[in-house]
């Protein structure tokens, strides 16, 4: 299979390393590297979809950027009912982020004004102390 990637899905010219669909297909994650941590952002999938949606630009592209990881991630997964999303990275933390209520957009910290988050995602768990050798494996359910 071949995938190409829509140039503005992108964590700054840094690399990305996972991206997982959500299960209704409206949005997608991505994991990877960030600026001087890990990043997780989550896109909307209409612009990828439908070339009148990538050029309107009252549709956001971005929905949601997440800097808390301390080092680079490396898995983005959503749970099967599409509630929440986990991140793994290499500062050996699992993070499961759930929709927050509607607050209005907010400025993604230190960037220009004009990113914002359309949607909130806050950490509501982290699984702490994992290796990438473990042979155990956590469920996302709910």
């Amino acid at each position: 299979m071949k995938l190409l990637k829509p140039s503005w899905v992108s964590h700054n010219g840094k690399p990305i390393f996972s991206v997982d669909i959500h299960p209704d297909g409206t949005k997608f994650a991505t994991g990877g590297q960030g600026e001087d941590s890990g990043k997780v952002m989550i896109w909307n999938m209409a612009p990828v979809l439908r070339e009148e949606d990538e050029k309107n630009e009252n549709i956001p592209k971005m929905l949601c950027q997440m800097d808390n990881h301390l080092a680079c991630v490396n898995c983005v997964r959503w749970s099967n009912n599409g509630l929440y999303l986990a991140s793994g990275g290499d500062d050996k933390l699992v993070m499961v982020w759930k929709r927050a209520a509607f607050i209005g957009p907010s400025t993604v910290f230190g960037s220009s004004s004009k990113l914002a988050n359309v949607e909130q995602w806050r950490c509501v768990t982290i699984l702490r102390n994992h290796t990438g050798g473990e042979s155990h494996t956590h469920t996302l359910t709910g």
